[in-house]
């Protein structure tokens, strides 16, 4: 009987030496990671707002969480982006925006370059600037988009990112494509 008392004992017992680790890597791999980063390039108008005005700039500066296997996250970003306007006029549109966008990192980690898309939405401010012309207002946007983040070191990679934007304005929408290249510290 104390045979088999200890073989059921030293059977439990390196039952829960095994799962020790197998529960340690499930709650490790729920585990959140931060990153940040900053990045600018082209903003490039589209539809109506195309007809008025020039390609113009933009720059970004944001954050988020992903989980440790990098396949779901979350990220904000603010946003600034200026566009002239065409024909000789002059005066411009300045756009500052946030944005709140799930992203999903689809691919196997470490790698030395993965694809991830984002989607979301925001809020923006435009501010038009022109002779005899100034006004200021703030509207809802909707945004999706697809980068390409390429590692460089140890926590660092670099991104190429497109998106589409369009802030909802009365009557239609100002739409616009920021192209960025930036850098990406931390996260997966």
């Amino acid at each position: 009987m104390r045979r088999i008392a200890v073989g059921i004992l030293a059977s439990m017992m390196v039952l829960v030496i095994a799962a020790a680790p197998a529960a340690a890597q499930k709650k490790e791999a729920l585990k959140a990671r931060g990153y940040f980063g900053v990045g600018g390039g082209l903003a490039l108008p589209v539809g109506d707002y195309a007809d008025a005005f020039k390609t113009g700039w933009d720059g970004d500066v944001f954050g988020g969480v992903t989980t440790k296997g990098g396949l779901w996250g979350v990220r904000a970003d603010l946003m600034w982006a200026q566009n002239n306007l065409k024909a000789g006029l002059n005066g411009h549109e300045r756009l500052a925006g946030l944005n709140a966008d799930l992203v999903i990192t689809p691919g196997h980690r470490p790698a030395d370059w993965h694809p991830y898309f984002l989607a979301g939405i925001g809020v923006y401010n435009g501010k038009e600037s022109a002779a005899g012309v100034t006004g200021s207002d703030t509207k809802l946007a909707v945004n999706a988009g697809a980068g390409i983040q390429i590692h460089t070191g140890h926590r660092m990679d670099v991104f190429l990112e497109g998106r589409f934007v369009t802030i909802r304005t009365p009557g239609s929408a100002l739409n616009f494509v920021p192209f960025n290249v930036g850098f990406r510290w931390g996260g997966i």
